[in-house]
């Protein structure tokens, strides 16, 4: 890290001029005679290296300095405040007493010096090797710096995560951050941090990136429960079958129901249809167990030889049964 101070090496001097004849250069070397100086006037000869400065008289830009030589400006008698504009805003300022026929000298010398300091962060990003699907993985950025180092507050943190579907959960703008794993199992997560402070030059810039993999989590299989299969006999017997599975779910309160009907092909299936004992079923169930509408479902099946009811109870995560054919 390099900083660059600008500093004035000042010469001042007085000499008599030889004469009211003698004549003076006024800044501008143009080939041309020098202009003679004006009467009872006083000479302020400005000469700046290693470039030429704007030079003020008394508030107002008089013209450049000389570089090679002195610029030459004649000046009534009196203090005169001279002001000399240098590099990154410097300004060279004084008063200068003008007396008649007397000559006065501004050298200034522009000293440029260069430092090197060691930057003021070091930052070291720290995560978790590897995660599991579904976790929370946290990124944090530490100043190790071995001078003394910024407080985090004086950074500015720019962190980019990939792929782009991880999401970041809280810490943007901070020296930390959290990133949702979900969906992301057997891929890798990529964070970049970006750092800067905003006040010292690009060699201190930092930027720094971390991988975590992502281990996929199998979610195993819930199977539902088969819990009666029968066929219709009469609404009684149907009934108490009925009461069974609303006993199961007071008992589960997580769990659905889920009943199957199989239309059955005899005789005595043509008044019991499967549609008709759906409706038998879930108005029993709902109006006279007390069971939530809402835990219940009813499908209709294949078919059988009697009309037949088959009875599930559907943990949950557990996946959906399949009617047979």
């Amino acid at each position: 890290m390099k900083n660059r101070r600008f500093n004035f090496l000042v010469i001042l001097g007085l000499m008599l001029t030889l004469g009211l004849s003698t004549a003076f250069a006024n800044g501008v070397n143009d080939g041309k005679k020098k202009k003679k100086r004006p009467k009872n006037t006083g000479v302020l000869s400005v000469q700046t290296t290693p470039n030429a400065m704007t030079v003020k008289v008394d508030g107002q830009v008089v013209g450049q300095s000389g570089v090679t030589e002195g610029a030459e400006f004649f000046l009534t008698p009196g203090v005169h405040l001279v002001e000399i504009e240098g590099p990154n805003g410097k300004t060279f300022s004084k008063e200068i007493n003008i007396v008649k026929n007397v000559k006065n000298c501004i050298c200034l010398d522009v000293v440029e010096k260069k430092t090197t300091r060691p930057c003021p962060y070091d930052m070291r990003v720290s995560g978790p090797d590897s995660v599991q699907e579904g976790d929370l993985a946290t990124f944090v950025a530490t100043n190790v710096a071995s001078v003394t180092p910024l407080a985090a507050s004086a950074l500015t943190y720019a962190w980019r995560v990939t792929p782009s579907d991880a999401r970041v959960t809280s810490g943007l703008g901070t020296n930390s951050i959290t990133v949702d794993t979900t969906g992301l199992g057997n891929r890798t997560i990529s964070v970049e941090l970006d750092v800067t402070d905003g006040v010292y030059d690009a060699s201190c810039r930092q930027r720094i990136a971390v991988n975590t993999g992502v281990t996929k989590v199998e979610i195993p299989v819930i199977p539902p429960l088969l819990f009666d299969e029968f066929p219709t006999l009469s609404n009684d017997d149907d009934k108490a079958r009925l009461d069974n599975l609303a006993i199961e779910l007071q008992n589960n309160p997580n769990a659905q129901g889920y009943i199957i009907m199989y239309q059955g092909t005899d005789r005595r299936s043509q008044r019991r249809t499967s549609e008709r004992l759906s409706k038998f079923a879930l108005d029993y169930l709902v109006k006279t167990r007390g069971v939530d509408p809402s835990r219940l479902q009813i499908v209709r099946g294949g078919s059988r030889t009697t009309t037949t009811y088959q009875m599930w109870l559907v943990p949950p995560g557990a996946t959906t049964p399949v009617p047979n054919e």
